[in-house]
């Protein structure tokens, strides 16, 4: 079974409709009642879980768990090879453990859900079935993604593509782009995302896969809902509302009733929204879905608020809230909080009000930080919220206090005003030209006060206004930072770990690399290949977020270049990497773009002792020590004097240069940014002599300490200084 897991706003699920569903459901009923042998019963249980409603296939689902359970007791679940009714239990077990994982995320069970699935796909790998892998993938990357871990959701659902693509699964692969579409949406690549909806689309439709296509629809009109073209969502969503009627999903059905209630409110049509919104509310209730129907209540709680209906939207949004705080979701909470904060308002609840203030400001913060995560707040959000209360009420039962004070203090100067005007009353008639003074004077101080008070709402106005402008920049600050940020998680990511190189490279080696900011135009990419080591050492053109994006676009070629297209020869694969780039950054050819990066990537045959390498601006250095005498002499092999980009001095193609390599050899690359940099007593640079001089000093060093030896001495050159690049050097001791 392949229930897929709900991606943020829809769901997608499989199911089963035709026109003899319901004979087709009550024929497998009675065979599961008649069928004795537990294999007939595993396949009956799993084809019930697959096609049963709502309602009735988790009931199947968890027989079928326990069937299998109960044949594999003792079963080692680690062994290398199986006996052909293990597999069949156990490929069974898998998709009831799927479905079970599922079923929890439903109903909000984050950790549960992990666990689930985690199972469920180590029973499929040992299993080796990559369909049944890449299904497992899918469900997990969709889990991270909602707890905002982007990096390893990308991680699982790309790994999930690959397989898709290699046991061509169209429909897996539609999913998946559905996927990846939604997290570019949330990284705010708006343009990637609609390409990969209408890419799921397109597979859906000639697959004839309806329900699939049916939340692409959705999802394509969720996008330009968001993008302010209203009229055009509302057709998407009408024409996947109709699939989904055809084929009686109710969970989607519901999904699709909520979406057109929303843009029926933001026409300002509240009445049709309120149907929308009901008829969505009965399909939740129906199905059991917490998140759904406490979303929904908060969408009729702020209709009704509109309406002015303000005990109903109360009695709403309160029911909307303790169904949020049970599933736990922080978005969920946000905005209910921020609708329950402006109806208590307008039912003059205002210690209610300050408390959904507070509740809305603790799940924007949430919300915001992307180190969140879902299973965390689930354990400690009640605890917080409570403390927080706690602490506001008593602040607030000071504030009444105060307040106290200062109704009795008007009350006595009220009595005293009163008691004076009595006076004056009395003695009005022996002193009228007196009173018509001090009623002349009065005249002149209430239209002084009244100014002042003007003068002093005006200061107050423009103190708010300058507070929120300082409030609004300070976000804005913060939320470059953050982008910056995870983009820097999201580039270390991409670069080859230490872990791989060391586990598929038998040399000693180091990587020396310090960016200049958060993230780097300079990067490193490994891979074993075909019995082949390839290491490039790159230098993207600029350094900071430009030079970050450059390095995952070369990244991304490299791997097409070399996995994909299987080129081996290094020249060839740079030949290929420049054609990449300019195709990406200059796809009309009417730019003058300079684009690229200067790179020397080597293909090592430890095996043959032979290195192949081309070499972009950059040259590579070899030491090569003399037998028996300690000392050692480094041969310079020159760079083809372009790079990998766009420009008359690139239109040639690059050079393949070959070493015949030596027990002892070592092999430095490296990028300009280590000479280049400024510092010394003089702030001079630090220049490639300098540089040469450090690698013969203590060539005959371990490798790691000739990387604190490079990593010490620039520090010390750069001391005060700006480090003005960033600084990457690789070593390799065959």
């Amino acid at each position: 079974m392949n229930r897929i897991k709900r991606l943020p706003f829809l769901i997608l699920l499989l199911c089963v409709t035709t026109s003899s569903y319901s004979q087709s459901l009550d024929s497998l009923k009675l065979a599961l009642k008649s069928a004795k042998h537990d294999t007939i019963r595993c396949n009956i249980l799993n084809e019930l879980s697959e096609t049963a409603p709502d309602e009735e296939w988790p009931k199947f689902n968890a027989e079928l768990k326990v069937l299998c359970e109960k044949h594999l007791k003792g079963v080692d679940p680690d062994k290398e090879k199986y006996s052909p009714e293990e597999r069949f239990y156990l490929r069974h077990l898998a998709s009831a453990l799927n479905n079970e994982g599922f079923l929890a995320d439903q109903h909000g069970q984050t950790e549960k859900t992990l666990e689930l699935y985690k199972k469920s796909l180590k029973i499929r790998e040992n299993l080796k079935e990559k369909r049944a892998i890449a299904n497992s993938l899918n469900n997990l990357g969709n889990v991270y993604e909602d707890l905002g871990d982007i990096p390893k959701a990308l991680e699982y659902l790309h790994k999930s593509m690959k397989l898709q693509e290699e046991t061509k699964d169209r429909r897996g692969q539609s999913y998946s782009l559905n996927n990846l579409a939604t997290i570019y949406g949330d990284l705010g690549d708006k343009n990637k995302a609609l390409e990969y909806y209408q890419k799921a689309l397109q597979i859906q439709e000639e697959i004839k896969d309806k329900l699939g296509a049916a939340y692409s629809l959705s999802n394509i009109g969720y996008f330009y809902n968001k993008a302010g073209e209203i009229d055009k969502a509302l057709e998407y969503y009408l024409r996947s509302l109709k699939i989904k009627e055809e084929i009686d999903d109710k969970y989607g059905i519901a999904y699709s009733y909520n979406n057109i209630g929303i843009i029926y409110k933001e026409k300002g049509d509240l009445k049709t929204a309120l149907e929308y919104y009901n008829k969505s509310l009965m399909l939740r209730e129906e199905i059991g879905e917490k998140n759904g129907i406490a979303a929904v209540l908060n969408h009729i709680a702020e209709i009704k608020l509109k309406m002015g209906e303000i005990a109903e939207a109360k009695k709403l949004g309160e029911q909307s809230l303790k169904l949020s705080k049970e599933v736990g979701y922080p978005d969920e909470i946000q905005d209910i909080s921020k609708n329950l904060c402006e109806i208590y308002l307008k039912d003059g609840n205002y210690k209610g009000a300050y408390e959904m203030q507070v509740l809305f400001k603790l799940m924007s913060d949430s919300v915001n930080n992307e180190n969140t995560k879902k299973a965390s707040i689930q354990k400690s959000f009640q605890y917080e919220y409570d403390k927080k209360v706690a602490a506001d009420s008593v602040k607030v039962a000071e504030e009444h206090k105060l307040f106290d004070a200062q109704i009795k203090q008007e009350r006595t100067q009220r009595t005293a005003l009163y008691v004076g005007i009595g006076l004056i009353g009395i003695f009005s008639l022996f002193m009228y030209n007196r009173f018509r003074v001090t009623r002349k004077q009065k005249n002149i101080i209430e239209s002084q006060k009244a100014e002042v008070d003007k003068q002093r709402e005006l200061a107050d106005s423009r103190r708010i206004i300058a507070e929120e402008q300082r409030h609004v920049i300070q976000e804005k600050q913060k939320e470059i930072l953050d982008s910056i940020h995870y983009a820097s998680r999201i580039q270390k990511a991409l670069l080859t770990s230490e872990e791989y190189i060391s586990k598929h490279f038998p040399a000693e080696y180091f990587i020396f690399y310090q960016p200049k900011d958060i993230v780097s135009g300079d990067f490193y990419w490994a891979l074993n290949h075909h019995n082949k080591f390839f290491i490039a050492t790159s230098d993207c053109t600029g350094h900071g977020v430009p030079g970050a994006f450059m390095s995952l676009l070369n990244i991304n070629f490299l791997n097409e270049n070399v996995i994909e297209r299987r080129i081996e020869n290094p020249a060839l694969i740079l030949d290929e990497q420049k054609k990449s780039i300019i195709k990406a950054l200059n796809p009309k050819g009417n730019e003058n773009s300079k684009d690229g990066m200067d790179s020397v990537l080597c293909s090592y045959d430890l095996k043959n002792m032979k290195l192949n390498f081309a070499a972009a601006n950059n040259p590579l250095w070899l030491v090569r020590p003399s037998a028996g005498s300690g000392t050692a002499e480094l041969i310079e092999y020159k760079a083809d004097k372009m790079a990998v980009g766009k420009g008359e001095e690139n239109a040639k193609d690059f050079t393949l240069q070959t070493i015949d390599l030596q027990k002892g050899d070592i092999i430095y690359t490296f990028t300009d940014g280590y000479a280049d940099q400024f510092g010394g007593p003089k702030g001079k640079k630090f220049l490639y002599k300098q540089f040469h001089s450090i690698l013969l000093e203590n060539h005959h060093l371990p490798m790691n300490e000739q990387k604190g030896i490079l990593e010490k001495r620039i520090n010390e050159w750069m001391g005060e200084t700006e480090q003005i690049d960033d600084l990457l050097v690789i070593g390799v001791r065959i």
